[in-house]
């Protein structure tokens, strides 16, 4: 593989991670859209699911076509919508329509950057960029947070100079993805599909450096019980984000009264934080026990919203993060097992439209109930949800799952 071509990788990879800041810049500011435009918990919740419902329809239209074939194109597109969310969002600073809009334009962007940067890095890193959605999501994530709050907690215009920043990131990714595209525009287009990027697919793809060769035995996909395991277990580790990032910030904003967001947005913070450090520090979990932790997490978030202690509920997010560290990515690669790129575009678009899909229903269903019934009982809906779905995400893959 040529250095050109792992280097436009690189760029791609980076790209997708800025895309996914974007779309969580605004989940430590909810609680100040909340007060300042005089919203409710549901429409809170709904602002965050806005954003999901148009990564789901991108996601649904990606994953039925062959658009990730042409992934050295899509990529700098969901860039420049992203962009074009970010402004929407700085308009909504003064208006909801704006934020809804600027929501869902973030949502396209990141479906349509999902496909082509999972189609782009297996191509030109091989299988180890097998579960770059996985990996890029959650580190895009915890620095989205990280930035919003730092930002708004430091820095004057809470609801807009982060969007500054963020549109100065992506101009810098959309000049080093067309610098680097030029020099390896021959070797990614040959590692993509084995033709130009002018041509239509109608055969096979080449096999991207790292897989097997001539002589070894290739991978082979998992039964359909595993992957429907593993489908449940991405499910469910991603909907732990609607809960999470959507609504625990007003749950603990209206529980501590403090006024700091990085304070209120320590839930998610800790949540993502310990997704991205776990893999790193404990390597290898087990579906199974990935799936407990996030039933775990579960139980305790509740117990720390019942009991208004701030420590309890960051417990829970620790032990949440450990399952979500683990289960979106194992998931993924189950799902994906032995994919040729064009297809691992597609499949990881699927893939992340039903978690994104029944994370947005499983977030407004919880803000409503937290709007009709109070924090506990949204509280331990979700926790319900979350328990039920470990539980059948165990069962599904009992005795099956690939070591």
């Amino acid at each position: 593989m040529s250095r050109s071509a792992s280097t436009y990788g690189a760029a791609a990879t980076v790209a997708f991670c800025l895309l996914i800041v974007g779309s969580n810049v605004p989940g430590p500011l909810l609680p100040i859209y909340r007060n300042h435009l005089d919203l409710s918990a549901f429409t809170v919740t709904a602002l965050f699911a806005a954003y999901l419902v148009g990564l789901v329809a991108t996601f649904t239209v990606v994953a039925r076509t062959r658009l990730p074939a042409y992934a050295t194109r899509m990529l700098p597109i969901a860039v420049a919508v992203c962009s074009l969310g970010d402004i929407a969002l700085l308009v909504g600073n003064h208006s909801v329509a704006w934020l809804f809009a600027g929501r869902v334009l973030v949502g396209i962007s990141v479906g349509l950057g999902t496909g082509a940067a999972a189609t782009i890095v297996l191509a030109t890193r091989g299988e180890r960029g097998r579960a770059i959605a996985a990996t890029g999501t959650l580190l895009g994530s915890f620095l989205g947070l990280l930035l919003a709050a730092v930002v708004a907690d430091t820095l004057p215009g809470p609801t807009t100079t982060v969007y500054y920043f963020h549109l100065a990131l992506l101009a810098s990714a959309i000049v080093a993805l067309a610098a680097t595209h030029a020099r390896a525009r021959s070797a990614v287009a040959l590692l993509i599909r084995g033709r130009p990027d002018e041509e239509p697919v109608t055969a096979d793809v080449v096999e991207p450096a790292g897989l097997p060769t001539t002589g070894a035995r290739p991978p082979q996909p998992h039964p359909p019980r595993v992957r429907l395991a593993g489908f449940a277990l991405g499910t469910a580790g991603w909907a732990i984000g609607g809960v999470v990032v959507g609504l625990l910030p007003t749950v603990v904003t209206d529980m501590t009264g403090s006024g700091s967001i990085i304070m209120t947005s320590l839930g998610p913070i800790v949540l993502i934080g310990v997704a991205c450090i776990a893999p790193r520090i404990v390597r290898s979990l087990r579906p199974p026990l990935s799936a407990s932790a996030i039933g775990a997490g579960a139980v305790l978030c509740f117990v720390g919203v019942w009991t208004t202690s701030l420590p309890t509920i960051l417990a829970g997010c620790v032990v949440w993060g450990v399952g979500q560290g683990f289960a979106y990515a194992s998931g993924l690669r189950i799902v994906t097992a032995a994919l040729k790129p064009v297809d691992q575009g597609r499949i990881a678009s699927q893939y992340a439209s039903i978690a994104y899909g029944f994370t947005s229903v499983l977030a407004v269903s919880t803000g409503s109930i937290v709007s009709a019934a109070g924090m506990v009982a949204g509280l331990g809906f979700a926790a319900v949800v979350f328990v039920a779905m470990s539980i059948a995400t165990i069962t599904l893959g009992y005795g099956r799952w690939p070591d």
